[in-house]
């Protein structure tokens, strides 16, 4: 995935759905956007006026949600739609060039 990276862990988060700006539970609100990699879930939105076609950064909002389902079950059929899976999957890597950064303090 990226150059030198070494897979630290690996989660199967499974059906859990977050939100990217206030960790609500997705199950608890309706439709959603996603900006960029950030799923910001319905009551998000609405508070930042992302539904706003007159919003002044309507054009950096990737996907907005259909508001007949829930945060959740949009973002479930979003992962499945990008990945094959609805799974969410958390992975933490690190990189090698790391591991001279370290030397290089201890050194100090």
């Amino acid at each position: 995935m990226f150059d030198n990276a070494k897979l630290v862990h690996s989660q199967n988060l499974g059906d859990l759905v977050i939100c990217d700006f206030c960790n609500g539970d997705g199950k608890n609100s309706v439709g959603g956007v996603m900006i960029g990699s950030y799923a910001i879930c319905g009551d998000c939105s609405e508070k930042n006026n992302y539904y706003d076609s007159e919003y002044k950064n309507a054009d950096e909002i990737d996907i907005v949600f259909s508001q007949d389902k829930t945060f959740q079950e949009n973002v479930l059929e979003y992962r499945k739609q990008q990945t094959g899976s609805s799974d969410g999957i958390m992975s933490f890597y690190t990189w090698d060039d790391c591991d001279i950064l370290k030397k290089e303090k201890l050194k100090e």
